[in-house]
């Protein structure tokens, strides 16, 4: 963050509380303030988000490819960072201590709504709490169970037939992840067109995040890695062609990726829809495990 005298810096008003790290030896009382990451706090914020790395898994991803340039902001006793969230459309909030969520939600206002909201579950509900009287949500999906699973408890089966997926095979990617977002966001208020797909998945094929399982020119099963650290990796965007569901082709690609990514990487996470029972079985099947929850607010 900014230095607190700098001249236009967006503190908020500080308050006055016990500090965090405070001991019968030490009852100071540490400034709290709210305000944007500048460079200068980068080991801090990674020091924090660390504090819990599978579930800041997207968050510490995306500090690695953004920086702090992205719309980054937290709370700071002044002595260390205890609270940030990631703004925007896509807002991703950590959130250690819930009483934190009105300093952020007031600091991040007049900036970009979100359109969704989504992390670990009390931050999401706690910062959403902040937003009653002022909108109304159009769905809440809770719980969200996160999972993960490590070579040891990987399931092993016969390969399947999945690749990284290659830019000739962007087009019907592209089909496959609108397809995915007509069934899984049914409630969008505003679903992107064929141009953003393109877009989309040329972004995750060009980074190598994009896997796919292709015949005769349609996608039987596909996934894609959200985000990427050296010691996890979130995947997103998991489809099976719906004429092929029920035939162990989900089982089968999971599988086959989470073997993948396991030779790079000593742990795989996602997260999925509470109500969502095949996609659980699938996912046990191949071995994953709950480790937390998340919540996922759409406006």
């Amino acid at each position: 963050m900014a230095a607190r005298a700098q001249r236009g810096a967006p503190w908020s008003r500080p308050t006055r509380r016990p500090g965090r790290h405070a001991t019968r030896h030490n009852r100071v009382m540490a400034e709290l303030t709210v305000g944007r990451v500048g460079p200068a706090e980068t080991a801090a914020l990674e020091r924090l988000l660390d504090g819990d790395r599978v579930a800041n898994v997207y968050l510490r991803s995306e500090l690695r490819l953004l920086g702090t340039a992205a719309p980054w902001w937290c709370v700071s006793d002044g002595a260390e960072l205890r609270a940030a969230v990631l703004a925007g459309p896509l807002t991703v909030p950590y959130l250690p201590d819930p009483a934190d969520a009105p300093r952020l939600a007031d600091a991040t206002r007049a900036h970009t709504p979100p359109h969704l909201m989504v992390g670990p579950r009390e931050a999401v509900l706690a910062l959403h709490s902040c937003q009653s009287g002022r909108r109304q949500p159009r769905e809440i999906r809770d719980p969200q169970p996160v999972m993960v699973v490590d070579r040891e408890r990987l399931r092993i089966l016969p390969p399947a037939p999945l690749r990284r997926a290659a830019s000739n095979d962007v087009d019907v990617l592209a089909v496959a992840a609108a397809m995915m977002h007509r069934e899984e966001m049914r409630n969008d208020s505003a679903p992107p067109g064929a141009t953003a797909w393109r877009a989309r998945m040329n972004q995750l094929v060009d980074r190598g995040w994009s896997w796919a399982w292709i015949e005769r020119g349609q996608v039987v099963f596909k996934a894609e890695l959200s985000a990427w650290t050296p010691d996890v990796v979130q995947v997103q965007g998991v489809f099976t062609h719906p004429s092929r569901r029920g035939g162990g082709v989900a089982t089968s690609g999971m599988t086959a990726l989470c073997s993948s990514l396991l030779e790079t990487v000593p742990l795989v996470t996602l997260y999925v829809n509470g109500y969502n029972e095949p996609a659980l079985r699938v996912y046990r099947r191949v071995g994953f495990e709950q480790l937390g929850t998340f919540a996922t607010v759409m406006y």
